[in-house]
C-alpha cells in the first residue's frame, strides 16, 4: 500500500486537487473514476471529518424537496428512477403500444384513473362506504368476530389477523400464522416510552384520527372521544405484545399450536369458521406470533366498549384508504406522517402518489416495462462477477474466522454456499390475471389489493416458491431474505452511485455495490440472520461457545454505536441497529478484500494511480471514497428522531464513517493516526467476519 494515507490527506491539506485550478481534471475524474470532485470538500481534512471531506461539496449544494424527509444518494437516484418511470408510463399510453388487457394495460389503467383527482374529490368517502357500513353494522362482540373472519378482504386486520407465511422451521412448506397487534402509531415504543411517543406527537395522533372518523360519518364530538379511545385501547395492546427487542429473536414468533390447543386457548375466536370463511381447510396447526398478546386479547376485547371497537376498525381502513381518496382526505393522513412524524412541508405531487400506489398492487407490470428499456444484460453479468468475488471474500474470511468453533464454521460455509443472488428482475414475472379494473381508482386498487390477499391464501399447503421477489426491479433498494437464503438487488438499484456500468477503474464499484453486496451478504449471518441455517430455516447453527463470542462482539458494537450523538441529546439505538451496523461492518470488509484479490488478478498496484488518464485516487482511496459516497445525505431533524425511534439503520452521516473506523487498513489509507479525531484504536475497533 505505498503511497496512500500520508498521500491522500497532503493532497486535501494543500490544495492541490481544487475545481477552480483543475476543472478539466474535475471532469475526467466524475467521468473514468466516478468520483465527482465537486462533491467533495477537498479543504477540509479526511482525518477529523471523512463525511465531510467525501461529500461536503454535495452538502453545501444538496436540498431537501419539500415533500422528502431527507435527500441523499437513495432518494436521488429513486427521484431519477420516478421521473423515468412516469414518462414512461406517459408514452406507453400515448402511443397505444400496450394491450389494455395485459397486466401493464392494468398499470397504465389504474395510473390514469389515479390522476382523476378532480373525479376523485367529488366522490369524496363514497368509494369506501360499502366497507364502512361493514364495520357501523357490526352490533356485538359476535358480530365483531364474525366480521374479523373477512376483514382483511377489506383492507382491515383487525384484532387477530391470518396470514400464510414460510413455516420458519422447514422453510420449504407454508404455514398459516395468527399475528399480533395492528398499531396506528409506528411501534409499541411510541405507546410506552414517553420519550419517544412525546405528548405533541400522541395529541396529533389523536387530531388526525378524529379528523378521519368524521370523514367516515362520526360526528365531531363523538370522532374526538372516540380517538382518544382507540389511542387507550392500542397503548393496552401494545403493553401486552413483544417489545423491539423482543421483535428481534425469531424463535419469539415461532408458538405452534394445534388446533385443539388454539380453540382452548382462545376459545372467543371459532378458529375452524375463520378458516372456512376465507376458503381455507382448516389446519391441524397453526402459528402463534405472539402468545401474550393472545393471551391477553379476550380480556382486552372484552373490556373495551363496542363503539371504541368499531372506531379501531374504522381507523385502520381509513389510514390504509386515505391515499386512494380526496385530496381532502389524503391531507389528513399526511399531515400527521408526513408533517410530524417526518417533517415534511408538502406532499409529493400527485403523480408520484399515484404511482406509488400502482407500484405497491402493480408494481411488477410496471417493472416488465422498465427493464425492457433500461437494464441492458451486460449490467446484469458484470454486477454478477462482482458479486461472485465478494462471495469468495466472504469465504476466506469464515474459513480464517477465529473465534468460531470448527462445527459452527463448517455449518457456515454450508450456507454461504447456498446463497442466492438475484440480480435486476425475477425469472417468472407476477401474474395480474385476475385484477379487475373498475369504474374508480378506489375499486381497482381493491380488486389489486384482494388479488394479493388471495395469491397469499392460496400458497397454504404449497411448495414455496423462493424465486419470487419481494420487491419489482424499478425499486432503488436490495435485500436479504433468510427464509430464501437470497440478496436480491432490482434493477434500478444497479446505477450511479450504487453501480457504475463500464467503469474504468473497478475500485470505484468494488467501493460502491461491492460494499452493499457484502452488507447484504453479511444480513445472512448477522444476530438475526445466524438464526436461519443455509435452507433457510430457524435453526441456529451456533454452539453455545459460539453464541457467547458472537455476542461479546455485537455488545462491544452495540456500546461503540450507542455513544454515538447524532443530534443534541439524540443518539444512535445500538440495540435495534446491531444488524444493519454488523452488515455495514462485514461489508466494507468483505468488499476490500474482494477488490484486492481482483486487483491482484489484474496486476494492478493497489497503492499506485492505475493508469486511468490524470486519476489522483489510488485504487484503495477510490474504493473508500466510493463507500462513503453511498451514503451522502441530508434530513429534517424530526426525521431524524423517527428514524432513530423506529429505522433499524444507523442515520446515514454514521454510515458514510463510522464502518472504516473499525476497518485497520482505513487508516493507512487515509492518513489517519492516534493523534486524529477519526482514529480508533486498535483494541477498540470491532471484527466479526
Amino acid at each position: 500500500m505505498a503511497m496512500t494515507g500520508a498521500r491522500l490527506r497532503a493532497i486535501a491539506l494543500a490544495g492541490l486537487l481544487t475545481l477552480t485550478a483543475m476543472p478539466a481534471l474535475a471532469q475526467d475524474v466524475a467521468t473514468d473514476q466516478g468520483i465527482d470532485l465537486a462533491n467533495m470538500d477537498l479543504t477540509a481534512d479526511p482525518a477529523v471529518d471523512f463525511n465531510q471531506f467525501v461529500n461536503g461539496g454535495w452538502l453545501s449544494s444538496a436540498e431537501i424537496r419539500a415533500d422528502r424527509s431527507s435527500t441523499g444518494a437513495f432518494e436521488q437516484l429513486t427521484d431519477e428512477t420516478i421521473a423515468y418511470v412516469l414518462d414512461m408510463l406517459e408514452r406507453k399510453a400515448a402511443d397505444g403500444s400496450i394491450d389494455v388487457a395485459s397486466d401493464e394495460g392494468k398499470a397504465i389503467a389504474y395510473f390514469a384513473q389515479g390522476m382523476d383527482i378532480e373525479g376523485r374529490n367529488a366522490a369524496g368517502i363514497t368509494p369506501a362506504q360499502p366497507l364502512l357500513d361493514e364495520i357501523s353494522g357490526i352490533a356485538s362482540i359476535d358480530d365483531l368476530k364474525a366480521y374479523q373472519q373477512t376483514a382483511m378482504m377489506s383492507g382491515v386486520q383487525g384484532f387477530l389477523p391470518l396470514s400464510v407465511i414460510p413455516d420458519l422451521m422447514d422453510s420449504t412448506s407454508t404455514a398459516l400464522y395468527v399475528g399480533g397487534p395492528v398499531l396506528g402509531l409506528p411501534n409499541v415504543d411510541y405507546y410506552l416510552k414517553p420519550e419517544v411517543g412525546t405528548p405533541e406527537i400522541l395529541a396529533a395522533y389523536v387530531d388526525a384520527s378524529a379528523r378521519l372518523l368524521e370523514f367516515a360519518g362520526y360526528s365531531p364530538e363523538e370522532a374526538r372521544t372516540q380517538a382518544e379511545a382507540v389511542l387507550a385501547l392500542e397503548t393496552e395492546l401494545a403493553k401486552n405484545s413483544w417489545n423491539r427487542e423482543q421483535q428481534m429473536v425469531f424463535t419469539n414468533f415461532y408458538n405452534p399450536m394445534t388446533a385443539e390447543e388454539l380453540q382452548a386457548s382462545a376459545p372467543f375466536m371459532d378458529w375452524t369458521a375463520y378458516q372456512e370463511a376465507l376458503g381455507l381447510t382448516p389446519q391441524e396447526r397453526l402459528i402463534v406470533t405472539d402468545p401474550n398478546y393472545l393471551a391477553a386479547i379476550p380480556g382486552i376485547l372484552e373490556g373495551t366498549d363496542l363503539a371504541t371497537l368499531k372506531a379501531a376498525l374504522t381507523l385502520q381502513l381509513m389510514w390504509g384508504v386515505a391515499n386512494d381518496l380526496s385530496d381532502e382526505i389524503g391531507q389528513v393522513a399526511f399531515d400527521f406522517k408526513g408533517k410530524t412524524l417526518s417533517g415534511l412541508e408538502e406532499r409529493a405531487p400527485l403523480n408520484e402518489r399515484v404511482l406509488e400506489s400502482v407500484e405497491q398492487q402493480l408494481g411488477f407490470a410496471v417493472g416488465k416495462l422498465y427493464v425492457e428499456e433500461r437494464f441492458p444484460p451486460e449490467a446484469k453479468a458484470e454486477v454478477e462477477s462482482l458479486a461472485r468475488d465478494v462471495i469468495d471474500a466472504f469465504r476466506h474470511r469464515l474459513e480464517n474466522n477465529t473465534w468460531m468453533t470448527p462445527e459452527a464454521r463448517e455449518r457456515a460455509l454450508d450456507k454461504l454456499s447456498k446463497v442466492d443472488i438475484q440480480i435486476g428482475y425475477p425469472d417468472t414475472w407476477e401474474s395480474y390475471a385476475d385484477v379487475v379494473v373498475g369504474d374508480t381508482y378506489f375499486e381497482t386498487g381493491l380488486s389489486a389489493y384482494q388479488r394479493s390477499i388471495r395469491k397469499n391464501l392460496s400458497e397454504l399447503g404449497k411448495p414455496v416458491d423462493k424465486t419470487e421477489w419481494g420487491m419489482p426491479p424499478q425499486a432503488v433498494n436490495a435485500y436479504y431474505s433468510p427464509l430464501n437464503n437470497q440478496i436480491v438487488f432490482p434493477a434500478a438499484f444497479l446505477q450511479e452511485p450504487f453501480y457504475y456500468a463500464g467503469a474504468e477503474d473497478p475500485a470505484v464499484n468494488y467501493g460502491s455495490i461491492g460494499y452493499v453486496i457484502g452488507h447484504e451478504l453479511t444480513h445472512g449471518f448477522d444476530k438475526q440472520g445466524s438464526q436461519f441455517d443455509g435452507d433457510g430455516n430457524l435453526n441456529s447453527w451456533y454452539t453455545p461457545e459460539d453464541q457467547a463470542a458472537f455476542d461479546a462482539l455485537n455488545q462491544t458494537l452495540i456500546d461503540q454505536y450507542g455513544a454515538i450523538e447524532v443530534a443534541p441529546g439524540l443518539f444512535v439505538n445500538g440495540v435495534t441497529s446491531i444488524g444493519e451496523n454488523t452488515a455495514d461492518l462485514g461489508g466494507i470488509q468483505i468488499a476490500w478484500d474482494a477488490l484486492q484479490a481482483r486487483l491482484a488478478r489484474d496486476g494492478i498496484d493497489p497503492g499506485e494511480p492505475d493508469g486511468v488518464v490524470e486519476a489522483p485516487f489510488t485504487p484503495e482511496e477510490l474504493f473508500y471514497l466510493a463507500a462513503a459516497t453511498v451514503w451522502r445525505n441530508l434530513t429534517r431533524p424530526e426525521a431524524l428522531e423517527t428514524q432513530i425511534n423506529t429505522d433499524p439503520h444507523a442515520p446515514s452521516t454514521v454510515r458514510a464513517a463510522q464502518p472504516m473506523r473499525n476497518h485497520e487498513p482505513f487508516f493507512e489509507v487515509i492518513g489517519i493516526d492516534e493523534n486524529d479525531p477519526l482514529w480508533l484504536a486498535p483494541e477498540d475497533r470491532v471484527v466479526i467476519w
